[in-house]
């Protein structure tokens, strides 16, 4: 049988035939000329043609398996009839008979291959079968796995997407959430098989990982992972110790995976070479025997078997023996002083008798005796950690309970450095004290060379606008207010007592007064102290010196702010008329 292209070559060539033999009676067609080409109009049919289908070659059992009867050519008014079996099997089953239904759906029950069959039916009778196999796999399965089911914090765990069965074409969408809370998208639908988190905090991690296949089908598998945070709790027997004296240091561990081995190391005063104690082994205990004054820096390693590590820092205090603390306390301490009292006389013993090391500060060579409270007794000179290990030392043999603090300062330029203070606990409450800071040592800050009490015995609210402590350390919670008005009471009538020209000023009318009695003993230099709120600014204060006798022609002076804030200290220089 020929098909129509090769019916339509014929007829061309038995057309051109004609026209040369000047008849078309032999065939009944007609030519027509349109355009460059010559077409044939005829009655001859095409082939006829199935070009029926499926929408899955491969899928899994009980899938819904559509067959799609198409055809084209032949005498047209097609009819369909649908077919199916096993490959195993010789019997086929009718789905449908030859009606004009061009969509049917069958679900296969068992894993084989299918053999389906398609016949085209036109209006001659003519009949065209399409045979089409379809893998018919068994249910998508999940068969996705997570590297670890016990973590510790740090570590990364892998998911790793797999599936079988189902239609294939596989894709992977991989979701976790923490502690019951919200699922969050980690991954979506993509054909990456593997991708790897890192959780960020301890705890349970519930982690779903989906499977669909080609045919939309997803199976879902999930995965409990927990995350264990490894801490190190060493600690040291002693935290200061004399030359010579053995140290007990105490490693511990909790959290994590497994058993833990531990490793020892420490750093010798003003050195920044790190020795090995004794290397990662089960050992919990090292001792060592420290042979110079200053601090000893003790590095403390915790290993799970997991193989993460954990640091902890530790600080050893070596002295020479002498007890530098108990007697400067002795002479600065009585028994009818206040609780108050007694911390502001070591408060100010350490401003007044120590300077800030800012040539090593500034060089960044800054000696090991300047960061020890026995380098400041020694040398009157420290760094804030000095000054704060001083404080400490102090406090606590004068009967408190100090602790010394490490974090962040942000400075009067408002730069933020490493910083060293104090909490101190006082008639039963916590309280913050900086004795570094109320040592002012730059000529830019309010107060220079000025003992202040702007960081002395404060709460959390003033301490932590502009300290931020560093995490790990035993820090207590500080409301009291601070206790003021005793104190302010006794710097004022300290300092007023011990400068002849010197006054506190109450009100307007006050300093009237104060200068009308300096004028007429003819003293034409004297220094105020007077709280901000009793004057609208300077140039008030001024004025009221100015106007207060009738023989005063000029006022200069020089101010700063005085030794706790709201306060203001005011020195004038007179001149009188002639």
């Amino acid at each position: 049988m020929m098909n129509k292209k090769t019916i339509r070559k014929f007829f061309a060539a038995a057309l051109a035939l004609t026209v040369m033999t000047g008849g078309m009676s032999a065939i009944n067609a007609q030519a027509f000329d349109e355009g460059d080409m010559l077409y044939i109009s005829d009655d001859l049919q095409q082939e006829l043609e199935n070009e029926s289908s499926v929408n899955f070659t491969q899928l899994g059992v009980k899938k819904n398996l559509k067959m799609y009867g198409a055809a084209s050519g032949g005498s047209g008014d097609y009819t369909y009839a649908y077919l199916y079996k096993k490959q195993a099997d010789t019997k086929w089953s009718v789905k449908k008979n030859f009606s004009d239904t061009k969509e049917v759906t069958i679900a296969p029950q068992t894993a084989t291959t299918y053999n389906l069959c398609i016949k085209v039916k036109d209006g001659t009778g003519t009949i065209v079968k399409k045979f089409i196999d379809v893998k018919v796999n068994s249910g998508l399965v999940n068969k996705s796995k997570v590297s670890s089911k016990s973590i510790t914090k740090g570590q990364k765990v892998t998911m790793t997407g797999a599936a079988s069965g189902g239609s294939g074409g596989y894709t992977y969408a991989y979701l976790y959430r923490r502690d019951n809370g919200a699922w969050k998208v980690f991954k979506n639908y993509s054909t990456a098989n593997s991708v790897v988190i890192t959780p960020a905090f301890s705890g349970s991690y519930e982690i779903c990982i989906k499977a669909k296949d080609s045919y939309g089908t997803i199976e879902k598998k999930y995965f409990t992972v927990n995350v264990k945070e490894l801490l190190n709790r060493s600690t040291l027997s002693k935290t200061e110790a004399k030359i010579g004296e053995n140290v007990t240091i105490n490693a511990a561990a909790s959290g994590g995976n497994g058993s833990y081995s531990y490793a020892y190391y420490y750093q010798l005063p003003g050195s920044s070479t790190w020795r090995t104690i004794k290397d990662f082994s089960t050992a919990n205990s090292a001792v060592i025997k420290p042979t110079k004054s200053g601090t000893y820096n003790i590095c403390v390693k915790v290993k799970d078997i997991t193989g993460t590590i954990v640091k902890k820092y530790l600080e050893l205090d070596v002295t020479d023996g002498k007890d530098y603390a108990a007697e400067i306390n002795a002479k600065i301490i009585d028994s009818s002083m206040t609780s108050v009292q007694k911390i502001r006389a070591i408060h100010d013993w350490l401003v007044n008798n120590t300077e800030y090391d800012v040539e090593g500060y500034n060089s960044g060579n800054v000696p090991p005796e300047s960061y020890t409270a026995e380098g400041l007794f020694k040398t009157h000179k420290a760094v804030c950690d000095g000054y704060a290990k001083a404080f400490q030392e102090m406090a606590q043999k004068a009967g408190f309970e100090a602790v010394k603090i490490n974090g962040i300062g942000q400075n009067s330029s408002g730069q933020k450095e490493s910083h060293s203070w104090n909490q101190v606990k006082v008639d039963g409450n916590w309280y913050n004290i900086d004795v570094t800071w109320a040592d002012p040592v730059t000529s830019d800050d309010i107060g220079f060379d000025n003992l202040r009490y702007k960081y002395f015995l404060v709460p959390d609210s003033i301490m932590n606008k502009d300290h931020t402590a560093d995490p790990g350390q035993t820090i207590y919670s500080c409301t009291a207010a601070q206790p003021m008005d005793q104190l302010i009471n006794d710097v004022i009538a300290e300092d007023v007592a011990n400068n002849e020209n010197y006054r506190y000023c109450k009100s307007k009318s006050e300093l009237k007064s104060i200068t009308s009695s300096f004028v007429k003993k003819n003293v034409s230099e004297f220094t105020i102290i007077y709280k901000k709120s009793t004057f609208r600014d300077v140039q008030e204060v001024m004025d009221t010196v100015l106007y207060a006798e009738e023989n005063i022609s000029s006022v200069n002076c020089s101010f700063m702010d005085w030794k706790f804030d709201g306060y203001m200290q005011m020195t004038f220089y007179l001149s009188f008329f002639d």
